[in-house]
Order: structure tokens, then sequence, then C-alpha cells
């Protein structure tokens, strides 16, 4: 995953250094008071949150043989029992799907003449949030629901990532991608009569991601909530705060 941000960084400073061609009649616009501190912000926040997972100390036994189950929110608790194999291979391959969705815009013209406007605002969207993930993750440290089952392996309970629960990257992630992509095809398609579907299938699938993960015993249903919440949040926001002044 840092790699996936690294690359998206890069992404984003690359596109705006390169940009020239922009439409005149695009519903976007950038500037440096907008976009230089977004990429500040992504850019700074990504660097806290490697430098704390370099640090990162895994569970020990020790702290397996303390922990209590009854701590857990009782609405939550029972996803200690949830462990699913195909449910989490099938939420990677949402994840990583999600990577390649804001690429379908491009389908449409004036988007598609409009792609080095639209790739920094998606490469934003992407890094802020992952950024955002990363650090909260690190700084949370919250333990995963697996960690309680006792058909999973100590082997899995004592690693880094054993303490990254909160919030799901996999959900904010997922729902950054889709959130930005419908944004950004509403904003160019205001009449269009496809916008129903696709909200629909934007909030829906990042949704699906969530069930998933806490199925598969991997985040707890707080996790998803948030992360959900978080993962919309900059996915709408980010294409709405380079929308031109009317």
């Amino acid at each position: 995953m840092k790699s996936i941000q690294i690359a998206l960084l890069s992404l984003f400073l690359l596109t705006f250094h390169n940009n020239t061609a922009w439409t005149q009649n695009s519903p976007y616009e950038l500037t440096l008071r907008k976009d230089l501190p977004l990429g500040l912000i992504g850019a700074s926040t990504l660097g806290v949150g490697v430098v704390l997972f370099s640090n990162k100390t895994p569970l020990t036994e020790a702290d397996l043989q303390q922990l209590d189950p009854l701590k857990i929110p009782s609405f939550e608790r029972f996803v200690t029992n949830n462990w699913s194999s195909s449910a989490r291979k099938t939420s990677d391959v949402l994840l990583y799907s999600s990577f390649l969705l804001p690429f379908s815009v491009l389908l449409d013209k004036d988007i598609r003449n409009d792609f080095d406007k639209v790739a920094i605002i998606t490469a934003e969207s992407m890094v802020l949030n992952m950024a955002l993930t990363g650090l909260v993750k690190e700084l949370a440290k919250r333990k995963r629901p697996f960690v309680y089952n006792e058909t999973v392996s100590d082997d899995l309970k004592l690693t880094g990532d054993a303490k990254t629960s909160f919030f799901s990257g996999h959900t904010s992630v997922v729902a950054t991608s889709t959130f930005t992509t419908a944004k950004i095809y509403s904003d160019y398609n205001p009449d269009s009569k496809a916008l129903p579907y696709i909200w629909t299938a934007a909030a829906a699938i990042p949704a699906l991601t969530g069930y998933l993960r806490v199925k598969g015993g991997k985040h707890f249903v707080s996790d998803v909530v948030v992360g959900y919440l978080v993962g919309a949040g900059i996915g709408f926001l980010v294409p709405h705060l380079h929308k031109k002044a009317r």
C-alpha cells in the first residue's frame, strides 16, 4: 500500500508539472492557492505515516494473553468470530480494481480532452485519502478482529498488520475512487440520465467492500463505517473544491 501511495503522489507532481492544454469549458480550475496546500498536506501526512509505519512494533505473546473481547463494544463483538478467506480475497479484488476505475471517465470525450486536470484532481483525492488513512492507522493502533479469534494462527496475530484495524483502508480507498469518479462524471455531464445508476454504484461498491472486510475478520463495523465516510467525503469534496465559481 505504501508503494501505491508514493506512485500516486508522483503521478500528481508529474502531471501538475506537465499540465498544458486545458479546455476552456471545463467545470474545473486548478490554482496554486488550492492545489499547492492539498499537495503539501498529502505529501507531509504520507511522510509521517511512513515514518510511524517503519517504527511500528508488532504484538507479543504477552499482549495476546491479555486480550479481553469484553472490552470490544457489544454491537461489533461478533466480528471476532469471522474469518473468511474468500471474503478477504474478493475485497482485495475490489481494492485493486478501484485504482483502474477513474480511467473509465476517459470514455467521455469532454473529460478525455481535459485529461491533465482530471488526473490531478483524481491523484489528489487518492493521495489525501491514503495518506490520512495510513496516518490514522498508525496512531490508533487498533487490533484487528482476528487477533481475538482462537482459530487464527498466532503467526498472523504477531505482525504489525494486526494493529491496523482503524479505519478500513480498503473501504476508504474504494469509496474515494468511486465517489471521485462519479463526481467528476457528474460535473461534466450534469444532465446525464445515467447519473442515478452511477451514484448508486459509487455508493454500493465501497459498502460491499466494507461488508467483505467485516466478514473476512479484518475489520470491525466501526472501522468500515468511518472508512466509508472518510473516503466518500474526500472523493466528493476534492473535485468540488476545484469547480469554477459561477
